[in-house]
C-alpha cells in the first residue's frame, strides 16, 4: 500500500482531470482508497468525470449523500463539447444506511468499468448501529469490494471519524489495510477545506 499526499483545493480541481498518471492508475483493477480528515468527494467527482470524458462508463455508489450533480455537469462542460454524453456514462445509486450501502456493494456485478464509492464510512460511523454489527458488516463489505476490484477498479472515498465516534477509528484502519493503494488527502497549511453541506 502506498501513501501519497494530494492537495485538496477547489481552485486546483481543474488540474486533476489532466493528471494522466493518476487516471491511468485508477483504471487498474484494484481497491484504491482516498481518505482524509474531510471527505474527499470533490476530488473523486473530478476524477470520475475525467474518466467518463475519456470514454469510461462509471458506476457511483453514494454512501453520504454527497454526489454534487451541478459540479459534475459544470466540469463536464469545461472538459468536453458533449457534456450530455459524459453525464450519460455516469450511473448513480444512493444509500442512506450502512446496510443499504453494503447491499449495493454485495449485489454489484464484477465488471471492468470503474466503481466509485463516495463517503463509504459515513453510515458505518452511525452510533445508532452497534459497533460490533458495523465491524462485522464492514468486513463482509470489504470482501465484496475486493471481489469487485479483482475484475475492475474500485475507488473508495472515506473520512476520519469525528471526535464523538473516535471508537470507530478501527473501521477506517480496516479499510486502509484492505486497500491496494491509498492516498491521504490533506489541505495545504493555512487553507480552509470545504465543510460538508448539511442541507
Amino acid at each position: 500500500m502506498q501513501n501519497e499526499l494530494v492537495p485538496v483545493l477547489p481552485a486546483d480541481l481543474h488540474l486533476l482531470p489532466n493528471d494522466s498518471a493518476l487516471l491511468e492508475e485508477l483504471r487498474q483493477p484494484r481497491l484504491a482508497l482516498f481518505w482524509g480528515a474531510n471527505t474527499p468527494t470533490r476530488t473523486l467527482l473530478a476524477l470520475l468525470t475525467a474518466l467518463a470524458v475519456r470514454g469510461s462508463s462509471v458506476r457511483v455508489f453514494d454512501g453520504g449523500n454527497r454526489f454534487d450533480g451541478y459540479f459534475v455537469a459544470r466540469l463536464s462542460r469545461r472538459l468536453s463539447t458533449h457534456p450530455r454524453a459524459i453525464l450519460g456514462r455516469i450511473h448513480l445509486s444512493r444509500a442512506f444506511t450502512c446496510f443499504q450501502l453494503a447491499e449495493l456493494i454485495e449485489n454489484a456485478p464484477a465488471e471492468p468499468e470503474p466503481l466509485f464509492v463516495l463517503d463509504m464510512l459515513t453510515t458505518f460511523y452511525d452510533e445508532s448501529v452497534p459497533l460490533r454489527d458495523t465491524e462485522r458488516l464492514l468486513m463482509t463489505t470489504i470482501a465484496h469490494l475486493k471481489r469487485l476490484a479483482s475484475v475492475g477498479p474500485v475507488i473508495v472515498g472515506a473520512r476520519e471519524p469525528r471526535a464523538l465516534v473516535q471508537e470507530r477509528w478501527d473501521l477506517l484502519d480496516r479499510l486502509q489495510v484492505a486497500a491496494d493503494a491509498a492516498w491521504l488527502l490533506r489541505a495545504p497549511e493555512g487553507v480552509d477545506v470545504e465543510q460538508p453541506r448539511l442541507f
